[in-house]
């Protein structure tokens, strides 16, 4: 799937994306980023750009995970910057998947993109890109502890 730049923007920008929102529990949370592929990938078969959020709860404040359909490492929210990243906007570039991950207690900018491979990978590999999910929403997920850890750490 491919998409020139400048279309890409006005999409976005126009809100012409399918998106989603489902909440889970932690301890239901592999079966739920399934879900959240599965919904991305229904999505994006029908040629259209997508935003699956999944919100973790079971935290101090709660977790989102997003897929996004990207053409550079940046959400949705930053729209505004990716013509800066092409030469031309009327270039045509593949269509990425962005995995998206925001949470107070993630890092000093509370957010995290990791850019998972095209939608061609998604349809030849599903599997991998699962699998990649479930890895790096689950090391995610272990920053955050070991956060809040060393935060009540220091306080005692």
């Amino acid at each position: 799937m491919k998409i020139k730049v400048q279309d890409f923007i006005d999409r976005i920008v126009d809100g012409d994306f399918i998106s989603s929102e489902m909440e889970t529990p932690v301890n239901d949370l592999d079966g739920a980023l399934k879900q959240l592929l599965s919904d991305f990938q229904t999505t994006v078969a029908q040629g259209k750009l997508g935003q699956q959020i999944l919100v973790i709860t079971g935290f101090e404040e709660a977790v989102s995970v997003r897929l996004e359909s990207g053409i550079i490492n940046l959400p949705f929210a930053n729209i505004n910057r990716v013509d800066n990243f092409f030469e031309s906007s009327a270039a045509e570039v593949p269509v990425q998947v962005e995995l998206i991950m925001e949470a107070p207690d993630l890092n000093a900018s509370k957010f995290h993109i990791d850019q998972l491979g095209s939608i061609e990978t998604l349809n030849n590999a599903p599997m991998e890109i699962a699998q990649q999910i479930i890895t790096k929403v689950h090391s995610g997920l272990e920053q955050i502890q070991s956060n809040l850890a060393a935060v009540k750490e220091k306080k005692d």
